[in-house]
């Protein structure tokens, strides 16, 4: 396949104008006398990597608005709001049968997928060989939590890989300290964990052992480039320069952290130490759009307006979480020889007046805040449509939404039903 007339961002966060080839599953520039069998125009679009939604737990949209204005620590407790998140957790662990779980992971990633999302971070206990086929299914690529299943599932053949988990700070103790270090030294997984994302949690971690949990992992040898840590708001100076060293990585979840009243993280001294930072929409939120303009925003509080630019915030999208998830040297960017993980926004009139010019851009930033809820076009991944024309190529988007649909009565009924008990 041949992108005629494409309008690409580079490496240097630049677009730049060419012919790209797509040689199987991998992008080549080098195009010479190669017989071509499909030539797509590609003059009214703008050619990115695809995004990677770097944190995100796959049950959580039925659970939209549930959690509003309620801190972490409190959800589930006595209040009539908290007893409804009760009846939530009991009908996604014991009433929800593993298709309707599929549905309701599958309308996640197709609303990713129409976002310009080629890779997600799922973390569910339950399900990952359930949310593996779903993922296979649509054809987005993506790493599932398995948490200490993680022997079960590691080398599963596809483009689909599998991590472990650390603790959240509430179940730390020695001996899951030692537990953790035992999977991590037969696997040598990703790691990954919700990470002083609070000051709740921070508070139990200190008061029981007198530092962070990032010293604690430290400590039990549990941090390298496979360690990945979600939230980080309660992170010091000394915790980002431990990471940092260690090359791990942190995933910035600003509209969950602003959901739960937890705070913002200080990404600007995360980058500033080296730190490798991505992003996620974590828990009910598909947006990374959205997720990437409230990004942007926030670095500009208490820093100089200039310290922090929008190619930054595309960084932590793509190439970033390419990092975090040792996938920076195959994707994450438009590359020779990287994956052909791409996606086509349309160039709308509004984004113009587009301008590159030596010392001065503003085209990343144009797209960002004047591109449309639609302006994502077509989605590639591994040289393959996913989405063509906002249309989902595998997946009967229809019939999707008419069982998301079906469910979310059924759980509001059960709702209903236990109000009525009680």
């Amino acid at each position: 396949m041949l992108l005629k007339n494409a309008t690409f961002l580079n490496s240097h966060m630049r677009f730049d104008k060419g012919d790209i080839y797509i040689d199987g599953d991998r992008i080549n520039f080098q195009v010479s006398d190669i017989e071509i069998e499909e030539i797509v125009d590609c003059t009214d679009y703008l050619i990115l990597p695809g995004l990677f939604n770097s944190h995100f737990h796959s049950y959580s949209p039925i659970a939209k608005g549930l959690m509003k204005e309620m801190e972490l620590q409190d959800w589930g407790n006595s209040s009539n709001q908290g007893k409804l998140q009760q009846l939530l957790f009991d009908y996604v662990d014991n009433k929800l049968t593993e298709n309707e779980f599929s549905c309701i992971a599958q309308k996640s990633y197709v609303d990713m997928v129409k976002n310009g999302v080629t890779f997600v971070s799922d973390s569910d206990p339950q399900s990952p060989g359930c949310l593996k086929k779903v993922m296979e299914e649509l054809g987005i690529k993506g790493i599932i939590d398995a948490y200490e299943e993680i022997g079960d599932y590691q080398g599963t053949p596809g483009k689909i890989d599998f991590g472990s988990h650390l603790l959240e700070e509430e179940d730390i103790t020695e001996e899951e300290l030692q537990k953790v270090k035992e999977l991590k030294s037969n696997y040598n997984p990703i790691m990954m964990t919700h990470c002083l994302e609070s000051q709740w949690r921070s508070d139990i971690v200190q008061s029981k052992y007198g530092q962070s949990s990032v010293s604690l992992y430290r400590k039990h040898g549990l941090l390298d480039k496979h360690t990945v840590l979600f939230h980080g708001v309660y992170m010091n100076p000394t915790d980002m320069d431990i990471l940092a060293k260690s090359n791990s990585s942190v995933i910035h979840c600003p509209s969950s952290n602003l959901d739960t009243g937890a705070g913002i993280a200080d990404v600007s001294t995360m980058i500033d130490k080296g730190l490798n930072v991505g992003l996620g929409t974590d828990y009910s939120h598909t947006n990374m759009w959205e997720l990437m303009r409230l990004t942007y925003y926030l670095m500009k509080v208490n820093n100089p307006l200039e310290k922090h630019t929008v190619e930054d915030v595309f960084k932590m999208a793509t190439r970033n979480g390419a990092e975090a998830y040792s996938l920076k040297a195959i994707t994450g960017e438009i590359k020779q020889d990287y994956k052909a993980d791409l996606i086509f926004l349309r160039k709308e009139v509004e984004m113009e007046p587009m301008i590159d010019s030596d010392g001065f851009t503003n085209s990343l930033y144009n797209l960002l805040f004047y591109s449309r809820d639609d302006s994502v076009q077509h989605v590639m991944i591994d040289g393959e449509w996913v989405m063509k024309e906002r249309k989902i190529m595998l997946v009967d988007e229809e019939a999707l939404d008419a069982e998301y649909n079906r469910i979310s009565d059924g759980f509001r009924k059960y709702l209903d039903s236990q109000d009525q008990i009680n």
